[in-house]
């Protein structure tokens, strides 16, 4: 019959069943969920969720996460991503810094609005984290920071409103209309200032004499155009960048003298050409005098972080899943 084992010896086994249990957990990779979206049951891409957490404990803040890289739930920045914030409201209270990570092409500028002043009323140094891109909308939302900390190869954009097209069921910036306009205005005007010299070398005839028929040839060429154009959609256009603009003063104004946001603002609305152009860094942070009355790039306050910080935050744009993911990014509980 074989001897029982002492307490002495079942002690050892039973250490050395737990050492080999605690041994194979380590060695299981961990989970990691967003608190929002897609919510604590739902496993988020491993490599991306270490990636943001390494940047965290680099930038020496806690990051909240608005990516929007995918279809479904949460994928612009509209009323229901703003209710999502809202509801999360005790969660933002900060007297550390907080950076809000964001991933976008952007949305509605009311609610881009909303949350960024969501953020503003309770983080007290709020940092805005773009590692790719934070378009439109969400080039809105990053103006509630404090400071930007901009990803190598990151990029914002106009502040250029999209609008339902319903006749030809489909978004379009409010730019082209208004922009439109603009063009055939500096084309007419442009017009006049050549034709008028040109025609009085060549004639050798007075004013008085050409510039009537120089300002029927510009009316002539000018009026088909102008007369497709639809004032009431126009007029719609222009106030919802008007909006857009005033939403980025508004923004700006705690971190911002008035005179330079206003700058900023109307720059975004009226500077580029087209609702893809592409702002990058450079651009972003610079700002200086080219010619007269001629300013190149925003001049938005940026922050430089340890080249560390840069690499992983470069790392981690290279990472950005093919999903929507809002909130911080935690561990997985079981």
């Amino acid at each position: 019959m074989d001897n029982p084992l002492n307490m002495k010896e079942v002690n050892q086994v039973v250490a050395a069943v737990v050492e080999s249990v605690s041994e194979d957990e380590a060695r299981q990779p961990k989970r990691y969920c967003a608190t929002v979206f897609p919510g604590p049951q739902t496993e988020i891409d491993r490599t991306f969720a270490e990636s943001v957490l390494q940047l965290e404990s680099l930038l020496g803040m806690s990051l909240w996460l608005i990516v929007q890289n995918g279809s479904g739930s949460y994928k612009n920045i509209d009323d229901a991503l703003a209710d999502a914030v809202y509801q999360q409201r005790t969660e933002l209270f900060s007297e550390k810094p907080v950076g809000l990570l964001i991933h976008s092409w952007g949305g509605v500028a009311h609610s881009a609005y909303r949350i960024g002043r969501i953020f503003q009323r309770r983080c007290k140094n709020l940092t805005a984290v773009i590692p790719n891109v934070a378009k439109s909308a969400a080039t809105l939302l990053s103006l509630s920071a404090s400071s930007i900390v901009f990803g190598p190869d990151a990029e914002v954009g106009p502040l250029d409103v999209q609008m339902w097209e319903s006749d030809r069921e489909e978004w379009s910036s409010a730019l082209n209309a208004v922009q439109a306009l603009e063009r055939m205005n500096a084309f007419s005007t442009s017009a006049i200032e050549q034709l008028v010299p040109l025609l009085k070398r060549r004639t050798e005839k007075k004013l008085d004499t050409l510039l009537p028929l120089v300002l029927d040839y510009v009316t002539n060429f000018v009026s088909p155009l102008l007369a497709k154009i639809d004032t009431v959609e126009y007029t719609k256009k222009s106030r919802e960048l008007k909006v857009a603009e005033e939403y980025a003063i508004r923004l700006m104004m705690p971190n911002y003298p008035l005179e330079e946001a206003e700058r900023i603002a109307r720059a975004l609305v009226e500077n580029y050409p087209a609702h893809e152009f592409v702002i990058d860094r450079n651009e972003a942070i610079t700002v200086k005098t080219i010619k007269a009355g001629k300013v190149f790039g925003l001049g938005l306050k940026s922050t430089q972080v340890s080249p560390e910080a840069g690499k992983a935050l470069d790392l981690l744009g290279a990472s950005v899943p093919k999903a929507n993911i809002i909130g911080r990014v935690v561990e997985m509980k079981g």
